[in-house]
Parts: structure tokens; C-alpha cells; sequence
């Protein structure tokens, strides 16, 4: 596997300046104990370890690894497409490429004009 160094620095530091920091899963990300671990690291030694492969992200003193590859993690107010895989009395199955299953009550459904069910024939 190929890793991008952005620019030269000392091992084991997180360099402000540096806008990406590709990691691989092993990798030391920094010595200093300084720093809170957050999603895709874990602490060995005293040193922080990427968990997965990805970009380095740092705010104030957490450091997360957002991986490369990752499923949709919806918020409220989103605006998605799915595709219904299952249809039931009174919800959908909704498939949405997330983590979890998705389900859409048909009471949350608004059609136009007030419309509460649509027939297809």
C-alpha cells in the first residue's frame, strides 16, 4: 500500500501546518501523550495508533482517523436516496447504503395535496 507523505517532519509529531496526513492501519500517529484518541485509533505504549486506514483529523487535543472507505452516517435535516427493499403494513424498508437499516413510516409520508396514499394501477 502506497501512503502520501505531505511534507518531512519529526516521526511521531503532529505537524499544524500539514493539511493531510494519510495513515495505514499500524501506523504511529504521535508519541505525544498529550492528545485525547478518537474514532479509528487506539493507544499502545504511549503511542497513538491508526485503526484504520485514512485521512488524520485534529481538533484541539482529539485525534480521529476518518477512513477512505466509510458508509453513510445520516443527520437529521439530510436529504437522501434510497431504494425500498421491503414493504410492510404500515412502514418501508429503505435501503440506504448507511451502517444501519432504515425504515420510513408511510404516516411521515407527505404527498401533494394532503394525498395520504397513491395507488399505482
Amino acid at each position: 500500500m502506497k501512503r502520501a507523505k505531505i511534507e518531512a517532519g519529526h516521526a511521531g509529531t503532529l505537524d499544524q501546518e500539514r493539511h493531510l496526513h494519510f495513515v495505514a492501519p499500524g501506523d504511529v500517529i504521535t508519541t505525544d501523550t498529550g492528545f485525547m484518541r478518537g474514532h479509528g485509533t487506539y493507544t499502545e505504549d504511549g503511542k497513538l495508533i491508526a485503526s484504520v486506514a485514512g485521512v488524520v483529523e485534529r481538533v484541539n487535543k482529539l485525534i480521529c482517523v476518518k477512513p477512505m472507505k466509510s458508509r453513510y452516517n445520516g443527520e437529521v435535516g439530510d436529504v437522501i436516496v434510497g431504494r425500498i427493499i421491503e414493504v410492510q403494513q404500515k412502514r418501508w424498508k429503505v435501503d440506504t447504503f448507511s451502517r444501519l437499516e432504515s425504515v420510513l413510516l408511510l404516516s411521515s409520508v407527505n404527498l401533494p395535496g394532503g394525498v395520504l396514499v397513491r395507488r399505482m394501477s
